[in-house]
């Protein structure tokens, strides 16, 4: 993601042309950054210089944001990590000479020699291989169900740990979903696949794109929300 350095700050943003709109507007995404959204009366160049203009209101907007940003997650034992909407223990135990974990119910058992119970990266790289094992178990199949219940079709499916996005869908058809989705309630998870698989038809956040998602996901704006709310807390 492009940034723009203001006042020693690195500010993320995006540029979006919209056919709809009739001014260049900013809107602030938190835990992601600033959407630069313009008329095709104007270039993006136009859309930049305005971003300068109101670099005042950015830097006291990010800056407000980011007293909410949630502390460093602190993996530990008996550390709670959020999972499917609830939450799951973390447990250490001290055995043999290779880290590895076991899950079974709630508790998520990490294994390794105890001169590394206190090594947040090594912690942090296990709790990851979690994650995403349990979402490459659970989002493909719940992907190929949503697409085949609401008629869509897509290319290929990708995993990633993306920072700001939970999911994306490229021109081709190709989806990628977002691993810390599996901290997420299952119904938020549908909304963001259901959300890709509508880019399928529609490329775009027009109007066409979200009359097609009220269709598949009634209540698609309560996620929204609660994305809005919650995302942040969503971290590894």
């Amino acid at each position: 993601m492009p940034s723009m350095h203001i006042q020693g700050r690195e500010i993320p943003y995006t540029l979006r042309q919209s056919q709809r709109a009739k001014r260049i507007s900013i809107r602030h995404k938190p835990g992601q950054g600033f959407e630069l959204v313009y008329p095709r009366s104007q270039s993006a160049a136009a859309a930049l210089d305005f971003f300068r203009e109101k670099q005042r209101w950015v830097l006291k907007t990010w800056e407000k944001a980011g007293a909410k940003v949630q502390p460093a997650r602190v993996y530990g034992d008996a550390a709670e990590l959020p999972y499917l909407g609830g939450g799951i223990t973390l447990r250490l135990a001290d055995d043999g000479d290779d880290a590895y974990y076991t899950f079974e119910g709630d508790q998520l058992k990490i294994v390794l020699p105890r001169r590394y119970h206190a090594d947040q990266g090594l912690l942090r790289q296990v709790v990851e291989s979690f994650y995403r094992q349990q979402a490459k178990r659970y989002l493909p199949p719940r992907l190929a169900a949503l697409a085949r219940q609401h008629g869509f079709a897509y290319k290929a499916l990708r995993i990633k740990n993306q920072k700001t996005r939970w999911g994306s869908c490229s021109a081709k058809g190709n989806i990628n979903l977002n691993l810390r989705l599996m901290m997420a309630p299952p119904a938020a998870i549908d909304y963001v696949i259901l959300h890709e698989l509508c880019h399928t038809r529609e490329l775009n956040h027009g109007a066409a794109f979200w009359a097609q998602v009220a269709r598949c996901c009634p209540g698609y704006q309560h996620w929204i929300d609660w994305f809005k709310a919650n995302g942040a807390r969503l971290t590894l």
